[in-house]
C-alpha cells in the first residue's frame, strides 16, 4: 500500500508557519511574564515582604528582554519597596535612575501610601539629567513622486526609548500630524503619506521625536519652529489638454467644400441641356390638343 507524502515545499511552508507561530507566542509570553512578575512583586510589597520584593525587583531588572515601559515599572516597584523598607538612600538612587530614563513618569499605583507618593513627587521635581539619547537620520532624496520612506536609527540610549514618532505637515497645513514609526531593534521606519494633485510638487515639513514611556521627549531632530524639509517632485508626463476640441481651419473648410460646388454646377448644366434639346426637337409628338409652336426670341 502506497502513501502520499507531503512535498518538500509543503513541509517548508509548514515549518515556516510553525516558526512564525512560535515567535509570536514567545513575544506574547514575554510580555505576559513581565506583567506577571511585576504583579508578584507588588503583592509582596502589599504583604510587607519588602526584602523579598527588593530581591525579585532586582532580578526582574536584570532581564534583557524588557522594553522601556517594563523597565520603568520595574524601577518603580523597586523604589516603592525601598521607601516602604525605610531605606531612603536606596530609594533615592532608584528614583534618580527612573527619572533619568523617563522624566515624565507618574506613579502607576493609585493606592500607594502618602509616604511613597511624596517620595516620587520629590524625585520628579528634582529634574535629574536625562539619559543621553541620540538619533541618526538621513533625509530621503526622491527622484520621482512616491510616498517617502523615513528611516531613523536610535544610535544611543535605546533602553529608555519606548516610541519614535514623526510630526509632519504637507502643503503648508496649519498643524502637524503624527506618525508612529515601526520600531525594530534600534531602527524605526515609516512612510509619509502624500496629498494633493499628482502633477504638482510638494513640500513636506517634519521633525522626529524619541519618546519615553510617559510620552516625554528624550531626543528630537528638528522642531516645530525649524522643521526638516523634504521635497517631493511632481509626477512625470504631460497631461492631455482640457477644453473643447478645436474646429477645422478656413483652409480645411474650403478644401472640403470645393467638390460640393462643382457637383451642383454639373447638375445644373446637365438639366439645362436636356431641357433645351427637348424644346428644339422638330418631331416633337403632338397630343390630342394639337401642336404647339414655340418661338425663340
Amino acid at each position: 500500500m502506497t502513501r502520499n507524502h507531503p512535498s518538500l515545499s509543503a513541509r517548508a511552508c509548514a515549518v515556516a508557519l510553525a516558526l512564525l507561530a512560535l515567535t509570536t507566542f514567545a513575544g506574547t509570553a514575554r510580555a505576559q511574564s513581565a506583567a506577571v512578575a511585576l504583579a508578584e512583586i507588588r503583592e509582596q510589597i502589599l504583604y510587607a515582604n519588602y526584602d523579598a520584593a527588593i530581591t525579585a525587583a532586582r532580578t526582574f531588572l536584570e532581564r534583557t528582554d524588557l522594553d522601556a515601559q517594563s523597565r520603568a515599572l520595574g524601577l518603580e516597584v523597586l523604589a516603592t519597596a525601598h521607601v516602604a523598607n525605610r531605606d531612603q538612600a536606596a530609594a533615592d538612587e532608584t528614583l534618580r535612575e527612573l527619572y533619568r530614563r523617563d522624566p515624565g513618569h507618574r506613579l502607576s499605583d493609585g493606592d500607594a501610601s502618602p509616604l511613597v507618593q511624596a517620595a516620587f513627587q520629590r524625585a520628579r521635581e528634582r529634574l535629574p539629567e536625562t539619559l543621553a539619547v541620540r538619533l541618526q537620520h538621513d533625509r530621503p532624496v526622491l527622484s520621482r513622486r512616491e510616498s517617502p520612506e523615513v528611516r531613523v536609527t536610535v544610535a544611543e540610549g535605546m533602553e529608555a526609548v519606548q516610541e519614535v514618532r514623526i510630526a509632519y505637515r504637507t502643503g503648508g497645513a496649519p498643524r502637524f500630524a503624527n506618525l508612529v514609526l515601526n520600531l525594530d531593534g534600534t531602527t524605526a521606519v515609516g512612510r509619509l503619506p502624500l496629498v494633493g494633485a499628482p502633477n504638482e510638487a510638494q513640500t513636506i515639513e517634519y521633525f522626529v521625536l524619541a519618546l519615553a514611556p510617559s510620552g516625554a521627549p528624550l531626543a528630537t531632530l528638528g522642531d516645530e519652529a525649524q522643521p526638516l524639509v523634504l521635497e517631493v517632485p511632481a509626477e512625470r508626463g504631460e497631461a492631455a489638454p482640457l477644453g473643447p476640441t478645436p474646429g477645422p481651419t478656413e483652409v480645411e473648410e474650403s478644401s472640403s467644400k470645393w467638390w460640393v460646388g462643382v457637383l451642383v454646377g454639373l447638375v445644373v448644366v446637365a438639366a439645362g441641356g436636356v431641357a433645351l434639346a427637348f424644346l428644339l426637337r422638330e418631331d416633337a409628338p403632338t397630343g390630342s390638343l394639337g401642336g404647339v409652336s414655340l418661338q425663340l426670341r
